[in-house]
């Protein structure tokens, strides 16, 4: 899709993208306000050092820092501290039923390039969150270092109740709805015009004959009446051409040669007609002719000469070794004022039927059949 296409295209729909835009912004707002429990975290910092009371040489204790710095020692601690283990114990220690606080989480995370670890526990009420969170660092504390003397844990900052809640942030969630609205509505317009183009696309395969290229009999009859109720008093002329010649041997004939013949015989149709004339496949050997603005006699001179070029043989092979006669009968009939549509078309036909079973095979029938 071009540049200057795609930006004339969000141009003039500018106002869909705007009512998307607008849609995403309403929902991300409902959405932080009624519909999502606001959530607050909690967050407990733990450092983990060596204990210098148990070291008697220096030496040891710089052996120590070096083997805190491989991160396994600050891993494994913070493994202990986010086990189920410590989780329940720090929930009998409180006397709670953890059942109670399945809506609070907490998560452990070793801060990288330091040897401190942070508990963070997001629930929906902050001061319950800041509890859980010491609490929990609390009892680590006092595991770790009973457990592991070598190495000390204790907190560098306590949880406090924090302010403000981390979820959802409104603010941040309408201006994440706006990136989001101006892709699905650029994507929701570019989508409209493909389907747009889908849509006019089968409406013009509908319009046309795809064997001749010519229009098709529906479309032919639709601008026929368009033309009779929009111009009453106008000169109208309809004209039927018949190919005679191959009416015996079309059933027998392949589809690549009957293809080759309906589009040779509107190449000449349309090649002699005037640019409001209109062409359209009426069945499998006849085609008809819409003249508006043209009375009958002018109308038969020029479906006379047309009827001159049908009449020379058609080579079906390049090499010309298969040609054959189409021999066209061309019937004319002129809307009388008043007339209908049926009656013109049985105009044209009656004039078609005496040109086939006459010598002269162009006819031209100035008016309805007298009752």
């Amino acid at each position: 899709m071009e540049f200057r296409y795609f930006f004339k295209l969000m141009l003039r729909n500018w106002w869909v993208i705007l009512i998307v835009v607008l849609i995403a912004i309403n929902f991300s707002l409902v959405n932080s306000y009624y519909l999502t429990t606001p959530l607050y975290d909690a967050v407990a910092s733990l450092i983990v050092s060596p204990n210098v009371q148990d070291f008697e040489r220096s030496s040891d204790l710089a052996d120590s820092l070096a083997n805190l710095d491989k991160r396994s020692i600050v891993a494994t601690y913070a493994e202990v501290i986010d086990s189920r283990q410590v989780y329940d114990k720090t929930f009998e220690i409180l006397e709670a039923d953890s059942k109670q606080y399945q809506e609070y989480t907490n998560s452990v995370v070793v801060l990288p390039e330091a040897n401190v670890i942070n508990i963070t526990v997001s629930g929906p009420n902050p001061e319950v969150a800041a509890v859980l969170a010491n609490s929990i660092g609390q009892y680590s504390i006092d595991l770790i270092n009973s457990s592991f003397p070598v190495y000390s844990i204790s907190f560098v900052d306590r949880a406090e109740v924090p302010p403000d809640p981390t979820r959802p942030r409104p603010a941040q969630d309408a201006l994440l709805a706006v990136l989001l609205g101006l892709v699905a509505g650029v994507g929701l317009v570019i989508l409209q015009d493909q389907f747009s183009i889908s849509m006019e696309g089968l409406s013009q395969r509908k319009q046309i004959d795809s064997v001749s290229s010519a229009f098709s009999r529906n479309y032919f009859e639709q601008s026929l009446r368009e033309e009779i109720s929009s111009k009453p008093e106008s000169d109208l002329s309809l004209g039927f051409i018949y190919l005679n010649g191959i009416q015996d041997i079309y059933d027998s004939l392949p589809q690549v040669y009957v293809n080759r013949i309906m589009q040779y015989v509107f190449a000449i149709l349309d090649h002699n007609l005037r640019g409001n004339d209109i062409v359209g496949r009426w069945s499998n050997l006849q085609f008809g002719v819409l003249l508006p603005n043209t009375p009958g006699g002018p109308a038969k001179q020029t479906l006379g000469k047309i009827l001159e070029k049908l009449e020379q043989p058609l080579a079906l092979e390049t090499e010309g070794d298969f040609n054959i006669n189409l021999d066209p009968r061309i019937g004319v009939a002129k809307r009388q004022i008043g007339e209908s549509f049926v009656t013109l078309l049985e105009s044209a036909e009656d004039a078609l039927e005496i040109a086939r079973q006459s010598e002269d095979k162009i006819y031209y029938k100035q008016g309805p059949s007298p009752e």
